[in-house]
């Protein structure tokens, strides 16, 4: 186990710049979600811009019950001034109304309201109130009622709030985690790619491959080797952070919310580690691994949520980071934290993006192993 141990014997030259990532990480995250929620956060009204394509009585009544409990902001129809408001805080939530909206709701169905948010809390109240009046709506419809029926019962169902608080609370308190985990983008990333890609660089230096080459090492036994250090690397960065956001967040973590954050950030790690894999097998000299941690750890944490809200960057940077994970494992940490039930139905969408992460990860690894054996041949 030759291979191994040198292996950890690098490591820790390098377990400076560990720590220094992991405490930049956990620091700012921890930063970031210092805030205590407030007794009377759902007695706030927040302020709402409404964009409606319908025209049926119930987007009427709809627009009715959410202008009710919010301050109305006027805007004009168009990404730019949307993207203005929610920049500028003019607005918290934009709500945007589809023109089949009251003929999805009698036909039991869910119309496909956008909601583009702000990272005020207030917002969170508006999704809930969206899905509060949704719910009421369907129950009616499969109840068989009319359209005059549903908005009738739904006026008398609305007065009573005090779920709507409770609930809000907790998405507000879980969206703490969701900040914490999606911060383990930029230091998955910086840690992996400095530390695997510089171990890759030693390794496949002509010197040590000529050296190797005429040992006793079988090529098989020193891959499994590098292998094995890979893995063990990323499973104790990984239970590192897991362990520090439960003493953290231990009544949030102590859920199913917070299992499937751990997953999510586990299957990130993988592929992290496998997208590192693959910069080691690309970059021959050790001295520009700094840059190129930099460069993929800074860029795709702005693009992709980590630093800067989806909501707040433009959709093109948006379509396009989706070509990489950390927008599928940052997305992924705030669908988790949504989450009120467990079925099979909310979960599907949840074990799908571990999946995309984790296929990601794959492409990355079968990459690396192609460029390792054409340079062999």
């Amino acid at each position: 186990m030759t291979v191994f141990k040198n292996y950890f014997k690098i490591v820790k030259k390098h377990l400076g710049i560990i720590i220094m990532f992991a405490a930049i990480s956990i620091g700012i995250s921890v930063a970031n979600t210092s805030y205590t929620s407030t007794e009377n956060y759902v007695s706030v009204t927040p302020k709402l811009a409404i964009i409606n394509y319908d025209e049926s009585s119930l987007s009427e009544n709809f627009i009715n019950y959410i202008g009710g409990k919010s301050e109305r902001v006027e805007i004009e129809n168009n990404e730019k001034e949307m993207q203005d408001a929610l920049y500028l805080n003019k607005v918290d939530s934009i709500l945007i109304i589809p023109e089949n909206f009251g003929a999805d709701l009698l036909a039991g169905k869910e119309p496909n309201i956008k909601i583009k948010k702000s990272t005020q809390n207030f917002s969170e109240y508006t999704e809930l109130l969206v899905n509060r009046y949704l719910k009421i709506a369907e129950n009616y419809s499969k109840a068989g009622m009319n359209e005059n029926e549903i908005i009738q019962n739904i006026q008398k169902d609305v007065e009573n709030e005090v779920e709507v608080k409770v609930a809000n609370e907790n998405k507000s308190e879980l969206q703490k985690l969701a900040v914490y985990y999606s911060f383990e983008n930029y230091a998955f990333l910086s840690i992996f790619i400095f530390v695997v890609g510089t171990i890759m660089c030693i390794f496949n230096k002509e010197t040590i491959r000529k050296r190797n080459n005429v040992s006793k090492l079988k090529p098989k036994s020193f891959s499994n080797q590098l292998f094995l250090g890979h893995s063990i690397l990323a499973l104790t960065i990984w239970a590192i952070f897991t362990i520090i956001s439960v003493i953290i967040y231990k009544d949030l973590m102590l859920n199913m919310n917070g299992l499937l954050l751990s997953l999510n950030s586990l299957c990130f790690a993988f592929t992290a580690t496998s997208l590192a894999y693959l910069v080691g097998c690309l970059i021959k000299n050790q001295n520009v691994i700094s840059g190129i941690q930099n460069v993929i750890g800074l860029g795709l944490s702005f693009i992709s949520g980590c630093f800067v809200p989806v909501e707040w960057l433009d959709s093109n940077i948006v379509n396009f980071s989706k070509i990489f994970p950390s927008y599928w494992f940052i997305q992924g940490n705030y669908n988790i934290t949504k989450l009120a039930v467990f079925d099979f139905e909310t979960l599907k969408p949840i074990i799908q993006n571990f999946g995309v992460v984790v296929l990601f990860g794959i492409v990355y690894f079968v990459i690396g192993k192609v460029i390792v054996s054409r340079r062999k041949g």
